[in-house]
C-alpha cells in the first residue's frame, strides 16, 4: 500500500493545453453536426416518387371509387 501511495505522490499533474471550456464547446459542436447529418438523412426514402406501374390492376389498388 505504501508503494502505491509513494508512486502516486511522485507523479506531477500535467496542464491541459487549452481550458476545459474549449473541449466542451468542441464536443458540443461535433455532436450538433452529427445530429444535423442524421436529421438530413431522415426522409431520404420519401423524397423520390416510385416509377409509375404499367400493371392495370395495381393502379386500381387503394381507389375509393365504387366503379372498380
Amino acid at each position: 500500500m505504501q508503494l502505491f501511495l509513494a508512486a502516486a505522490q511522485s507523479i506531477e499533474p500535467t496542464e491541459l493545453p487549452v481550458p476545459p471550456l474549449v473541449y466542451g464547446i468542441a464536443i458540443f459542436a461535433a455532436l450538433m453536426f452529427l445530429l444535423l447529418a442524421i436529421l438530413s438523412l431522415r426522409s431520404v426514402a420519401k423524397r423520390h416518387e416510385p416509377e409509375p406501374s404499367t400493371d392495370p390492376v395495381q393502379t386500381r389498388q387503394g381507389s375509393t371509387s365504387a366503379n372498380n
